[in-house]
């Protein structure tokens, strides 16, 4: 069996590094070969040359690719052309490895005969310290997922683009990420992996968690200030517009009646939260109410584009 492991990256070489380090501890099972490929995505900070001078003393085949086009799925994509695996784990470039994350990952596919296999997700606060009102539902907003210690199937989409692996079966079928999801509008790409889970549910490929597949995604100070909430909220609610593949005058009136719903609903229940001290609550509140605005952004967008002309 060969593994993939590919990172996508957009001028970040020191969390890059960083993740690169944590690497050479993880340990590859029996009779699996490993390759990491390192997608450079318009960067203009050295990757290039920080990756080739790690190759020199790395315990695994590492390359680095260059996509000039901006933005992640189009460096997915391009991990995608440079692989050979048999499975294709896509990690982000600011997490560190658990040393049995690769055993864990690999188990769960020769066992379960997986499709795609989301692995666990802690959040790692090594820049900033935990706040005291975080609650644990708001760590899937921070790309958290954790389902537990017993390996289960879940349905898809269910885990994050930070640590989820594909048969290359998947990949065969479905082809490359969607890239119109990636514009101006969107930021913070929120939901790039969504889209390709969704067809892979559609497709009827199978779904598993691996709770010894582990990393630890590392938390950036912004991430716990109200402003990443509501970008993270509007780009999220901007892409689910953009995955759908037409958008006609029923979709269009479902959307919208939708999103205003959630824009209102939960912009009133911030002022709650807000007004009896429950920092979390409100926070949650202030994402979910933008994904209500994003999405009817983004239907203002496509009903402008696609159905008046």
């Amino acid at each position: 069996m060969e593994v993939s492991i590919l990172i996508p990256t957009h001028n970040r070489v020191d969390l890059l590094t960083r993740t690169l380090s944590s690497l050479r501890n993880v340990n590859a099972p029996s009779g699996v070969h490993v390759e990491v490929i390192v997608t450079a995505n318009a960067c203009t900070d050295g990757t290039q040359a920080r990756v080739a001078k790690k190759n020199e003393h790395f315990p695994f085949e590492l390359s680095v690719a260059e996509e000039p086009v901006p933005g992640q799925n189009h460096a997915r994509n391009k991990c995608l052309q440079q692989a050979n695996g048999d499975i294709l784990a896509f990690v982000d470039d600011d997490v560190c490895f658990d040393e049995d994350w690769l055993s864990g990952l690999v188990r769960v596919f020769r066992r379960h005969n997986a499709d795609v296999v989301g692995g666990r997700v802690k959040l790692w606060w090594e820049a900033i310290d935990e706040p005291e009102w975080f609650e644990s539902y708001l760590s899937t907003i921070l790309a958290g997922y954790d389902r537990g210690e017993e390996v289960k199937e879940v349905g898809l989409p269910g885990p994050v683009g930070a640590n989820v692996a594909f048969h290359r079966r998947v990949y065969e079928a479905l082809g490359e990420f969607h890239t119109a999801i990636q514009d101006d509008d969107n930021p913070l790409y929120r939901g790039n992996e969504v889209e390709y889970l969704r067809r892979a549910a559609d497709a009827g490929f199978s779904g598993y968690y691996a709770p010894d597949a582990l990393v630890y995604h590392w938390v950036s100070p912004d991430r716990i200030k109200p402003e990443f909430f509501r970008q993270a909220g509007r780009g999220y609610g901007y892409s689910r517009v953009r995955m759908k593949d037409s958008f006609g005058p029923y979709t269009a009136c479902r959307s919208v009646a939708g999103f205003f719903y959630l824009a209102i609903l939960h912009s009133l229940g911030r002022i709650t939260a807000k007004a009896i001290g429950d920092t979390a609550r409100e926070y949650h509140r202030l994402y979910t109410s933008n994904v209500g605005i994003g999405g009817l952004h983004g239907s203002w967008i496509r009903l402008k584009d696609e159905v008046l002309g």
